[in-house]
This record gives structure tokens, C-alpha cells and sequence, in this order.
């Protein structure tokens, strides 16, 4: 099981611009910055399992709130900030599919 801290300091340490987390899929860095004349960035798999709907689940209670839970649960979907080790912000985009949440985090 990844752990939600531990990715977002790789992310925030290797500075990617994004990171994401999809069901069935292994954490995804991007950067685009580093990479401006590749269309879409660079991608970089993080070395690792497929990311399970257990995983998908820890992601959720560790990131969102019980109103952001609700609402993405209720609506498909949320977007909100998540203040990580009290000084990094991140964005975060949360979506549901097949009944798994997966997660991109700028």
C-alpha cells in the first residue's frame, strides 16, 4: 500500500508539476515545466504495484474532508486544496470512476 505522505514528498521533492493516481495503475509523475517542448509534459511511472481500490480509499480519507468526501461521492467528483506538512499547498482534483476515486495533485 503507497502511503499518501510519502508520495507527495517524492512529488514535492522531485518537483513534479503533477501526480497522479488512477485505479489499476501504478502513481504517475509529470512534469511540464522541465519539458516545454514535449506535448503533455514528461510522464514518469513511479516503481511500484498498480494502485488498488484500497488504496484509492486511504488516498480519499487522507486527503478530503467528510464535506469534500460527500460531495465526491454525491457528484462524481470535487476540487479543493490540501495544505500538506503545513506549508506546501497542493491542488487536487478528485473524480470517480467505476466506482473508484482516483486523484491528479498539482
Amino acid at each position: 500500500m503507497y502511503s499518501m505522505d510519502d508520495l507527495l514528498a517524492l512529488a514535492d521533492a522531485e518537483k513534479a508539476d503533477k501526480l497522479k493516481l488512477h485505479f489499476g495503475k501504478p502513481p504517475v509523475m509529470v512534469w511540464y515545466d522541465k519539458y516545454p517542448k514535449l506535448p503533455g509534459g514528461k510522464a514518469s511511472l513511479i516503481e511500484g504495484p498498480a494502485i488498488t481500490s484500497e488504496d484509492s480509499e486511504h488516498f480519499l480519507f487522507s486527503l478530503a474532508n467528510s464535506r469534500q468526501r460527500r460531495e465526491i461521492r454525491e457528484r462524481g467528483g470535487a476540487t479543493f486544496f490540501f495544505l500538506f506538512r503545513g506549508s506546501i499547498l497542493f491542488l487536487v482534483r478528485a473524480s470517480v470512476t467505476d466506482g473508484v476515486v482516483g486523484f491528479e495533485i498539482q
